[in-house]
């Protein structure tokens, strides 16, 4: 009996001790931020994302409000896509999320006029009902119903595949400063 009591306990031992033979820990999920061209919450013609990645995949999305986004990007709402606290539209240097003033650190916004120009990158014309006097301009797609296959090849640079794909992490941040870049938006629309 002693012996099997040995036995058992030299067996649990080697269960629960590191051999260092370069084993790893076990790796945690992480956080990021994600974009997508399709519909979402509030009528909005993109949807936005707090993203869990395990081992550089997907394995869930949660949808968010703009604003939400917005104030978690900044840092300014906790969020476990941004534990930090990094302002993340400043990293990125997308400027159209950055207050317009001479002196910036510490101030933020409540609303990023970018997300404004993401229907354009998937639509030729606004899909929605219009409000009378409302006049969003015309979209950026070379086809009436999505980017041509030119278009997507640009948006894979993104991680967007097919349409309903998210951007994630610091691609999603590349693509929202990309959108304001007028240069890379003319290159969308026109592909030189």
């Amino acid at each position: 009996m002693r012996s099997t009591l040995r036995s058992v306990v030299f067996f649990l031992a080697l269960l629960v001790l590191p051999t260092g033979h370069g084993e790893r820990s076990p790796t945690l999920a992480n956080f990021t931020f994600g974009v997508s061209l399709t519909t979402g919450l509030n009528n909005q013609i993109f949807t936005l994302f707090t993203v869990k990645e395990f081992e550089g995949r997907m394995i869930q999305a949660d949808p968010m409000t703009r604003e939400q986004f917005v104030l978690q990007a900044q840092g300014v709402v906790p969020s476990k896509a941004n534990p930090n606290k990094e302002n993340l539209f400043r990293k990125y240097e997308v400027d159209l999320c950055l207050p317009q003033s001479e002196d910036t650190v510490g101030k933020y916004v409540m609303d990023c006029p970018v997300f404004d120009n993401l229907w354009k990158l998937r639509f030729w014309d606004y899909p929605y009902r219009l409000v009378e006097g409302q006049h969003p301009g015309k979209g950026w797609a070379e086809k009436r119903e999505a980017p041509s296959p030119r278009q997507m090849l640009l948006l894979t640079d993104y991680g967007i595949l097919h349409l309903s794909d998210i951007a994630r992490g610091e691609s999603a941040f590349r693509l929202l400063h990309d959108v304001g870049d007028s240069s890379w938006v003319d290159n969308y629309r026109k592909g030189y």
